[in-house]
């Protein structure tokens, strides 16, 4: 099930005028954020996300755990309530009721999502499909790649690596500005049988760090608080090729167990 929401044709027009006078002043600036909203629907849960202030900020929203089903098209009603376009695809079957996926938002026009599948890891417990997912937006200052991904959690340096490789084919051949984000798993935690972790042995950001510089892929997001409620773990990223980030950094968030991350660049 593929899907592309825009919003009414008003708003769509206010969107690009705004846009156009933007680049008429030279490079415009434009605010990515991430975050992995839990699973939640429903209206008390839209009202949330709406009313949050640095969400309303975000020309680009990248979503984690988005669901989809015929009790709620969330990627979609997120898109109305914030003003954006909306793509949503699916990972997996979560349940009875619903798909679980990534979705891409964007207060410039989006093309249709090109996605592909990432490594397949058992772990016993909680095993996952996981994808990746591209739109190229028409930004002020041109086309712009947008990546949004979910790594696997409870995997060690080799099957991240696998998976971020992976990323990295599927860009291949793109070589233009790009914005990859999302939430990468990247606690620093060795797995024993993906079941037991120990802390300090091997540190995840550092190997996330070395698959994206070779690739021209950096991120503003190296300091300040992290970005998971459960002991403060740093999972989520944005990285940036071909773009200068201005201002960065992490927004609580209450209603979901991960903050929300974000980048401003012009």
């Amino acid at each position: 099930m593929r899907f592309t929401r825009l919003v009414p044709d008003w708003r769509k027009a206010v969107r690009i005028f705004t846009m156009l006078l933007c680049c008429t002043g030279g490079h415009a600036e434009m605010r990515i954020a991430s975050l992995n909203i839990e699973k939640k629907y429903g209206p008390n849960e839209l009202e949330k996300i709406g009313a949050q202030p640095d969400l309303r900020k975000a020309d680009v929203l990248l979503l984690q755990e988005v669901v989809d089903g015929s009790q709620s098209h969330m990627a979609s009603e997120i898109g109305a309530k914030l003003g954006l376009n909306a793509v949503f695809e699916p990972a997996f079957q979560l349940n009875a009721e619903f798909q679980e996926g990534l979705a891409i938002l964007s207060r410039y026009p989006i093309g249709p999502a090109a996605v592909a599948p990432l490594a397949s890891n058992k772990l016993h417990f909680h095993t996952r499909k996981r994808i990746v997912m591209a739109v190229t937006a028409q930004g002020p200052d041109g086309p712009v790649r947008i990546v949004n991904t979910h790594l696997d959690n409870r995997i060690n340096r080799g099957a991240k690596r696998e998976q971020l490789r992976e990323i990295q084919q599927f860009l291949a051949g793109y070589d233009g500005p790009c914005i990859l984000g999302g939430d990468f798993n990247s606690a620093n935690f060795f797995w024993i049988s993906h079941l037991v972790p120990i802390p300090g042995v091997q540190s995840l950001r550092a190997v996330t760090n070395q698959e994206m510089e070779p690739h021209g892929f950096t991120t503003p997001l190296g300091s300040g608080p992290g970005t998971e409620h459960f002991l403060g773990l740093k999972l989520d990223w944005i990285y940036l090729r071909g773009l200068t980030a201005q201002e960065s950094g992490v927004t609580p968030i209450t209603f979901s167990d991960h903050n929300s991350v974000w980048v401003t660049i012009r």
